[in-house]
């Protein structure tokens, strides 16, 4: 019997979209105490083991599903939706990010904003989400950096619940939280262009978020060599800091075609450390318990890049 396709329904309690993936049951380990012992999928010189590319960053006397690659994107084998990319980051064999140069961050970067481009503006996608799984215990099955970038048909609940309480206080959020970030002494990382900042209250211990000063709706335009350089050494912190901690990592952006007349949406990443356990409350209530505030979030961090 042939493994259904990738599907979304939806929770008639709530509202809310469930993927049902079953071929993802088939995913291999490569992570955690059951990870198998074979080579990697995702490193240069195995590229047989993943479907052709559909994008990279390359030397110019390579060719393409061969070594010479920096960032390379290909479909995911294991699809959630019709429309789901996995991105390789980094040739070498690096398993956190705080590993990535900055050469690799910027050509991450450039192929982020080209496959979320292909995805809604070429296949006609709603919203392309990218998002990044750092380790067993945040959900990667492939230990190689990588990160995905999925199709769906709507904005992710969470969004609109951004959007509407956005609507509801009638101004930027994000740009209030960075205003008040420096005097409240949570900004990790500040650049010309961007800034990390643990946001006030975090969710759950040691969030924090990466945004540009300036309130841009279009992530797809931003510089990518001013973003790779606030990106490593926001991963660098987070590395020194914690440890080298399993994390999700997600671009919260609105794309331009769902945005109403006049409407902006300051986009952001966000990073969540898994230093800790989601529980019933979480999990039952939607609901966080946190015992680490902003500042002592973003005061251990800052020492973790200077380490």
């Amino acid at each position: 019997m042939s493994t259904p396709e990738p599907r979304t329904v939806v929770d008639p309690t709530t509202g809310r979209p469930i993927l049902m993936a079953p071929q993802r049951q088939q995913r291999p380990m490569h992570t955690g105490s059951t990870a198998s012992d074979k080579r990697c999928p995702f490193c240069s010189g195995n590229e047989e083991d993943t479907p052709p590319e559909v994008d990279a960053t390359r030397s110019a006397d390579s060719h393409a599903n061969q070594p010479g690659w920096n960032v390379r994107a290909f479909a995911n084998l294991y699809p959630a939706t019709e429309h789901h990319e996995v991105i390789a980051e980094g040739a070498t064999h690096y398993e956190h990010p705080c590993d990535l140069d900055v050469e690799t961050w910027r050509a991450a970067i450039t192929v982020w904003q080209r496959r979320i481009l292909a995805a809604e503006e070429v296949q006609g996608i709603s919203c392309a989400f990218l998002f990044k799984n750092v380790g067993a215990r945040a959900g990667a099955s492939i230990a190689h950096n990588h990160s995905q970038v999925i199709g769906l048909a709507q904005l992710p609940p969470r969004l609109e619940l951004e959007r509407e309480q956005q609507r509801r206080h009638g101004r930027c959020l994000t740009c209030a939280s960075l205003a008040s970030a420096e005097t409240e002494q949570r900004i990790v990382v500040a650049t010309e262009q961007f800034v990390a900042l643990a946001p006030d209250p975090p969710k759950l211990p040691f969030e924090t978020w990466l945004m540009p000063r300036n309130c841009q709706s279009d992530f797809l335009q931003a510089d990518p060599d001013a973003l790779a350089t606030a990106m490593q050494q926001w991963l660098q912190a987070i590395g020194g800091g914690l440890d080298r901690p399993p994390c999700n990592l997600w671009l919260h952006r609105v794309p331009a075609a769902l945005l109403a007349a006049g409407e902006s949406f300051h986009w952001h990443f966000e990073l969540q450390p898994r230093t800790g356990q989601l529980a019933g409350l979480e999990l039952g209530g939607d609901m966080y318990i946190n015992s680490v505030s902003a500042e002592v979030t973003a005061a251990r961090l800052r020492a973790g890049l200077s380490n």
